[in-house]
């Protein structure tokens, strides 16, 4: 195993031994490769840097040879989809996809595989920075390294001033809530090149945890079409509470773009107070009528096209009425039960509700002394409107712990 660190400055001789200049950096080819081939040499001779094809390098482990003593003496010039990994990868900053974390690259690993040397991990550990800038015989006595292998790093295309074709299929794999931690941790830049390459769901859900002024930037840094469409994968008060922190010019243009249906659900919230009820509120639920049986509300539960997540309750409404709140009933109670039992003998009928008005840690208290997944929000004339869950009260509970606010230091 060979490391950047170690070959950077090395003399670099030809076929017979005469000095060619000293190795300034190499070249890797990213895009497609799982460990990246060295595609060239970047050789410093005095002032001037010139580029030295792999196929005339004959080994970089022991004195840097090539298998030629004719060297084009052109002055170098990178081209797109070159990476030079002092430049572009050392210090730098990448993604540890397994670790979930952001790592700075303090080393760069390659191996010689078959008749190429290939990048094959990094060194993160701070022994590495030692090696580099320690003496030589202190640094040979610091045992420890800290190998990530590159097939689990994700490298960030903006980190080199060129273009690059740079796969990000792999950051989806990730929880929504580490990817948004990640997201808060990087640069503006470095974040929207992230966000950029995510799918409309997945951009939603990670937007959804990351901190307000981070999303409010990235929003508005985007193609308006774009920002519109997640936005309306977002839940609705999630994008009220993004649309909120934007300039109102931009937030109307946004809303004006989303479909009919989702904007109007978001402009129904942002008509509450930023910390009431009616902004936590979703008015993702499923009611059915009280003549219901058990079978018939589970059919209809399978007939819906999007099954709210998470489903907790389903809430009984008066057949005459679809607006007056009669009951609920648990998911656990709907499972039990045959389905010839009418739903209105599982559904309980005493169920505390709150108004969109209400303080919204006031629902969060409701839900916390009655032992609630989910409390019904009715509006002045009693009628159903939407639910707070466990998840949003906790939201207002534990604002530092549940939600993302500012960015976070990474190791």
């Amino acid at each position: 195993m060979l490391f950047l660190a170690q070959l950077l400055d090395r003399p670099v001789q030809g076929k017979t031994g005469e000095a060619i200049g000293k190795l300034d950096d190499l070249i890797v080819y990213i895009e497609g490769e799982t460990y990246p081939v060295v595609t060239g040499l970047v050789v410093r001779d005095r002032r001037r840097r010139v580029f030295v094809p792999a196929s005339h390098l004959a080994s970089l482990s022991g004195v840097l040879r090539l298998n030629s003593s004719i060297v084009d003496m052109t002055p170098f010039r990178r081209r797109n989809d070159e990476v030079l990994l002092s430049k572009d990868v050392l210090d730098h900053q990448i993604i540890d996809i397994t670790g979930r974390r952001i790592v700075r690259v303090n080393d760069v690993q390659l191996a010689l595989i078959g008749t190429r040397y290939h990048v094959v991990g990094v060194d993160v550990s701070p022994q590495a920075l030692l090696r580099r800038l320690g003496p030589q015989r202190f640094a040979d006595r610091v045992m420890g390294r800290q190998i990530i292998e590159w097939s689990e790093v994700q490298y960030l295309a903006s980190a080199a001033p060129v273009q690059l074709k740079v796969s990000y299929d792999r950051l989806s794999e990730l929880n929504p809530v580490d990817l948004a931690r990640i997201v808060d941790g990087l640069s503006f830049r470095e974040s929207a090149e992230i966000v950029a390459a995510l799918d409309d769901e997945t951009a939603a859900e990670t937007l959804e945890e990351v901190s307000d002024a981070r999303v409010a930037d990235l929003l508005e840094g985007m193609a308006q079409e774009r920002a519109a469409d997640i936005l309306e994968e977002m839940e609705p008060g999630a994008a009220a509470d993004a649309l909120e922190d934007l300039d109102d010019t931009v937030a109307a243009q946004l809303l004006d773009k989303m479909e009919p249906e989702e904007a109007a659900d978001v402009q129904a919230l942002l008509a509450y107070d930023e910390d009431s009820v009616g902004r936590i509120m979703t008015p993702d639920f499923v009611q059915v009528p009280d003549g219901t049986t058990v079978g018939e509300a589970v059919r209809l539960v399978q007939s819906l096209a999007e099954v709210p997540d998470p489903l907790l309750s389903l809430y009984v409404t008066a057949t005459d009425d679809p607006q007056t709140l009669l009951g609920s009933v648990r998911l656990r109670s709907l499972i039990l039960a045959s389905a010839a039992t009418p739903i209105a003998e599982v559904m309980d009928p005493d169920v505390p509700t709150v108004h969109p008005d209400d303080r919204a840690v006031s629902a969060a208290r409701v839900l916390a002394e009655y032992n609630l997944l989910a409390v019904p929000v009715l509006d002045d004339a009693d009628h159903l409107i939407g639910i707070v869950t466990v998840d949003d009260a906790l939201a207002v509970l534990l604002p530092d712990i549940w939600q993302r606010r500012g960015s976070r230091s990474f190791g």
